[in-house]
């Protein structure tokens, strides 16, 4: 009953900071994710030719990831190169394009930003790659799938200490889910309505807060302690 108890407690403080969490702006970007130094490359391997085509003239100098964001270093990148390079996106879908200029373009392809700058005295330019978040890959929030058509919006924390904000799924998929988490073997219940859902399993606790109001839903799995 004591554990019982201590678990509910843990719970509630778990679903303010959520809140909270959510209240808060993304930080700055710090150290990339990691770095790729090359001449030769391009990063095709990452995204897919179908995503960020390969420039024809220009040399790239580095490329860089920031999380979200891809940043491509180049130089040598006259006129022609420039625009022939917007007409290569345009033909691969990128389109609500705000800028087009022989000094920088903006415009979008699904999920995905690109803006793009060039200096037309030093031809050096800058292409940059805003990516949709996806869900993670490593940790604990693995034992769980993602929810069913409801894009991933930001994901708070790292390693095992993970709390994924997604689109709201409403009701009825909520329902589902929650289900599906049972499956997965959270079957001891500690809170459920049709917001929230927490339950546990011999060593971890899933917490599933939706907030219909923000349109947003966390998701987060912690050990006990």
């Amino acid at each position: 009953m004591t554990r019982r108890i201590t678990a509910l407690i843990l719970v509630v403080i778990m679903v303010f900071t959520l809140t909270a969490c959510n209240n808060k702006k993304t930080p700055d970007e710090g150290t990339p994710s990691y770095v790729v130094t090359t001449e030769q490359n391009w990063p095709s391997e990452y995204l897919g030719a179908d995503i960020l085509p390969k420039i024809k003239g220009g040399e790239v100098n580095y490329y860089k990831f920031y999380g979200q964001i891809l940043r491509i270093y180049l130089y040598n990148v006259d006129d022609e190169s420039f625009m022939k390079y917007i007409e290569t996106l345009k033909g691969v879908g990128y389109k609500n394009i705000s800028v087009e200029t022989k000094e920088a373009f903006a415009g979008s392809l699904d999920d995905y930003y690109l803006a793009m700058n060039r200096d037309v005295d030093t031809h050096k330019m800058v292409i940059e790659l805003t990516t949709p978040l996806t869900w993670p890959k490593e940790g604990y929030i693995t034992m769980l799938s993602a929810p069913p058509g409801a894009k991933v919006l930001q994901i708070i924390g790292e390693s095992n200490n993970i709390t994924v904000v997604t689109e709201d799924i409403g009701k009825e998929k909520f329902e589902s889910y929650t289900a599906d988490a049972i499956a997965a073997g959270f079957t001891a219940i500690l809170v459920t309505s049709e917001t929230v859902f927490v339950a546990e399993n011999n060593d971890y606790i899933l917490t599933i807060v939706r907030q219909p109001d923000k349109n947003t839903m966390d998701i987060g799995i912690y050990e006990k302690n």
